[in-house]
This record gives structure tokens, C-alpha cells and sequence, in this order.
């Protein structure tokens, strides 16, 4: 009997198969080592274009503004590679009928779906410790300034882990009411997205999952319990939502 851990295996298997995890990899990991090198190399672009007094006030960067802005970059680029990564994770188990074999095994459609989000949080959080160990080390290593203690990374990946696991939540049910991955990818990418916007107003920015990325800054969670909750449930939401259109779904 296929059970939800026979499955997650097959989803750890499937995911080596379809490079995946190099997608993942590199929406993730490649962006802290290109961010750290644009960021030493920026002034020397510039040097001829800025007085040199200039270039010693603008791009004057500390080993927490470099990783701030691998960050930023985590967010515009590196959230995409995840989405997209994702996208077919359910229309494509249905509509090419790669379903059937495991649900004739006795695997459940709500242990499918929690699979699959198990599988992507693992190997998401998996590369984001990696990212951001290393844009600590290097951005340390290439900037002066106030370096960046283990300690202020610990509650930065506990935020971004929180995040994307609402994203890949997000992402499953989004391809759960559509038949193309492409067309998943582009709606969750385009809700991802607009959090940034809803943080852009005072009052509303707390209720929206982007504070989690702007809280980062902060290298604390001190501020962040709203977020948190509000994030924490929404994912509840769109996983219990998932599940109940996948169980919904025919299956031809």
C-alpha cells in the first residue's frame, strides 16, 4: 500500500529527476554568491562615471546591508524560480493521470497534497539556511562594518521559511483550480507579489505576509506576532482548501 511516506519518497525521487532541485538551487543559493559580487564590484562600474569622494559615500556597503539586499533579491527573483518550480504540482498529477497508480495503491488525496507541501518546504528551507550561511560568511569576509552574528541569521531564516512555506501553500491551490502550469505560476506569482503591495499601507502592512520580509531587517521577532499568526493561518487555509478541491476533482 502506497502510504504519505511511500509518496514523499516518490516526490524526493521525482524531484531529482526533473532537476528540481537545481531550479530551486538556484533561484536560491546562486543569488547570494551574484548579489555579494555585484555589490564588492558595483564602484569599480561606476568609477568612472562618479567623482571618487562620491562613490566612497554612495556605495559604502556593511556586511547587513549585503545581506539585506540578497534578501531583496530573494523576494523579486528567487520567488519566482519557487513558484514555477511548484506550479504543476497538482493539475499536472491529474490531467496527465499520473494519479491514478498511486491512488489505486491506497494513497489519499489529502496525503498527496500534504506530501507535495512537505517535499517543497524541506527542499525550500533546506536551501535557504544554505543561502543565507553563505552570504553571512562572504558578506563578512568582503565588507566592513558591523558583522552579522549567527544569531541575527537564525530569526531572518525563521521569517523567510514562514513566508515561502505560504507561498508554496499558495502556489498548491492555485494549481489545484487550473490546468496549466504556466497559468498557475503567473496567479500565484501575481498574489505573491501584491503583499508587497498591501505593505505599502500603514495600517494594512502587519496583516500582510511581505511585513515577514521587510521584518527581516529588524534581525529579530520582536514586532512580527501579527504577521506571523495571519501568515501561519493563511497557509492552514489554502492546505485544508487544496486538499478538499483535490478530493473534489474527477479523476478520468
Amino acid at each position: 500500500m502506497m502510504t504519505f511516506k511511500a509518496y514523499l519518497r516518490k516526490e524526493f525521487l521525482e524531484g531529482i529527476r526533473q532537476y528540481k532541485y537545481i531550479a530551486l538551487a538556484t533561484g536560491i543559493i546562486l543569488f547570494s554568491i551574484l548579489d555579494l559580487v555585484m555589490l564588492k564590484l558595483l564602484p569599480s562600474f561606476v568609477s568612472n562615471k562618479i567623482p571618487a569622494n562620491l562613490i566612497h559615500q554612495l556605495f559604502e556597503f556593511k556586511p547587513k546591508d549585503a545581506l539585506a539586499n540578497y534578501i531583496k533579491e530573494l523576494f523579486q527573483i528567487g520567488t519566482l524560480f519557487i513558484i514555477f518550480t511548484a506550479a504543476g504540482s497538482i493539475n499536472e498529477e491529474v490531467y496527465s493521470q499520473k494519479i491514478v497508480f498511486p491512488l489505486t495503491k491506497g494513497a489519499s488525496k489529502s496525503q498527496i497534497v500534504m506530501a507535495k507541501f512537505l517535499y517543497f518546504s524541506t527542499a525550500v528551507c533546506l536551501f535557504l539556511i544554505a543561502g543565507l550561511l553563505f552570504d553571512q560568511y562572504y558578506a563578512n569576509l568582503l565588507f566592513e562594518g558591523q558583522k552579522i552574528a549567527l544569531s541575527d541569521i537564525v530569526p531572518v531564516y525563521f521569517l523567510l521559511c514562514i513566508f515561502y512555506l505560504f507561498v508554496i501553500s499558495l502556489t498548491l491551490l492555485l494549481s489545484s483550480f487550473t490546468k496549466k502550469n504556466i497559468s498557475a505560476g503567473i496567479l500565484a506569482s501575481a498574489v505573491a507579489y501584491s503583499t508587497a503591495l498591501l505593505s505599502q499601507f500603514e495600517k494594512l502592512k502587519k496583516f500582510s505576509p511581505y511585513n515577514l520580509i521587510l521584518l527581516t531587517n529588524d534581525f529579530g521577532l520582536q514586532d512580527a506576532k501579527t504577521t506571523l499568526v495571519i501568515t501561519i493561518m493563511l497557509t492552514l487555509l489554502f492546505l485544508v482548501t487544496t486538499a478538499f478541491r483535490f478530493n473534489n476533482l474527477e479523476i478520468n
